[in-house]
């Protein structure tokens, strides 16, 4: 029936792939310390590797990739303006900080979705405006994420131990029960999201907006209507992205070998990574869509975990904080960068696998079922 809203495949199989980007760099604040790799975690040749391959692929592009797919399905419940759709959106918003305040808590301190709830906000009081606003909305926000990230690197650079402490939460983790870590994180909470907030919201939002008018023209309904918008993507993603983050990876990890992460070196290289993270990661979506147009059946896999994204999302940080923390098997602090990035890539592929099998039986993930029936159903996306 032409009534019938049909869900957009390359949304959730991009989601799919996002999760496995942000579970390999929280895998090091998980399982390694509060503050992410340290000189310890980075010995050795396999290790070292490791933390640089993260870094350079991963860190700062797929949070980045699941702002841009956040903005194109916020679009789905405004584009109509009607009253009960944007009331849905603001209880899915607060909803999303509610989810935020738990995952924070109770499982990784870094948290981005209270930041999206409040990004969110700003994205709401700017749906409908035109094309033309919104691209001088996408300008403000990269020049402000830029100007705070430098501002940010400075700072570091003048004041690394400042940015190094990490209180009682260190202790918490590798010594504490469920209820110690948790109160460790709340009290944690404030200076980590001001920083979360900082360093990652104002280009979290310039990805939100990109993808609201993305989805005005319906980018990613219909692959292979833009073959040359995804070949120039993925050309000039890779081809600029990918060498400036090598360097910035490379000015980081030599930091981190050094004792010193927010050494002048580290504290820039992190400065240049965040700021050239949105080339690389247009990169990644060229790519991507090039390879399903290619091979249509090819990331099909990653299609139901990219339907329950928010169920995987809480539920990595879940499963390893378990590895990890006291309270569960007790490895925090104990393994390298490889080995414990490696747990992260098996926390995603196992819930995966779960996803896959949930979702031929329900229509929904479990923390999806919830949030519906706290803010009522969305529009298919």
């Amino acid at each position: 029936m032409s009534g019938v809203k049909t869900r957009q495949v390359l949304p959730d199989q991009l989601r799919g792939i996002a999760l496995l980007g942000i579970v390999v760099v929280n895998a090091a604040f998980l399982g390694i310390s509060a503050y992410g790799f340290t000189a310890e975690s980075v010995d050795g040749v396999a290790n070292r590797l490791t933390a640089l391959l993260v870094t350079t692929f991963a860190q700062g592009k797929f949070y980045l990739l699941f702002s841009f797919l956040f903005g194109y399905s916020a679009s789905f419940i405004l584009r109509d303006n009607s009253k009960p759709n944007r009331r849905r959106y603001l209880r899915r918003m607060l909803a999303l900080f509610l989810f935020g305040l738990a995952h924070a808590v109770f499982f990784f301190i870094g948290d981005i979705l209270i930041t999206y709830s409040i990004f969110g906000l700003l994205l709401f009081t700017v749906s409908r405006s035109s094309d033309r606003a919104l691209k001088r909305w996408t300008i403000a926000a990269i020049t402000v994420a830029v100007l705070l990230m430098l501002v940010v690197a400075s700072l570091a650079a003048a004041f690394p131990d400042d940015f190094s402490e990490s209180g009682g939460l260190e202790s918490a983790l590798s010594t504490g029960t469920f209820a110690e870590a948790a109160i460790a994180r709340l009290e944690a909470l404030p200076s980590t999201l001001l920083w979360v907030f900082l360093l990652q919201g104002p280009m979290a939002f310039a990805a939100f907006v990109l993808g609201l008018r993305a989805s005005r023209v319906k980018l990613l309904a219909d692959p292979d209507s833009h073959i040359d918008l995804w070949r120039k993507l993925a050309r000039w993603g890779w081809a600029i992205g990918l060498p400036l983050q090598a360097v910035a990876a490379g000015m980081q990890i030599g930091a981190v070998a050094t004792g010193n992460s927010f050494s002048p070196g580290g504290a820039f290289g992190l400065a240049l990574g965040f700021t050239t993270a949105p080339i690389l990661t247009a990169g990644y979506i060229g790519s991507i869509a090039l390879l399903i147009h290619r091979r249509p059946l090819f990331l099909s896999f990653l299609t139901p975990a990219g339907q329950m994204s928010l169920t995987v999302y809480i539920g990595e940080s879940a499963l390893m904080s378990f590895v990890f923390s006291a309270y569960g098997l007790g490895y925090f602090g104990q393994w390298g960068a490889f080995p414990v990035v490696l747990a992260g890539i098996a926390c995603w592929a196992v819930l995966t696998v779960f996803a896959w099998l949930w979702m031929r039986r329900f229509k929904q993930g479990p923390l999806e079922f919830v949030m519906a029936a706290m803010t009522g159903k969305g529009g298919a996306t």
